[in-house]
């Protein structure tokens, strides 16, 4: 495997975590009572802070 693919696989693997990380979020506001409207606020913003590095973890790999 070349370190292009290397790199897009830990880049595909981060993005899954993330995704996972944000649904984590929203299960876990969701049960502490909170209301769903704000779980999903909370999860959005979890997930919207983990894309803005993984949008730079690709202008790293392609060195955009």
């Amino acid at each position: 495997m070349t370190a292009v693919g290397v790199r897009l696989l830990c880049l595909l693997i981060a993005v899954l975590l993330s995704t996972v990380a944000a649904l984590l979020v929203f299960i876990l506001r969701s049960r502490l009572g909170v209301r769903v409207s704000e779980a999903v606020l909370w999860a959005g913003s979890a997930f919207g802070g983990s894309m803005v590095v993984v949008l730079g973890a690709l202008v790293f790999v392609f060195g955009g």
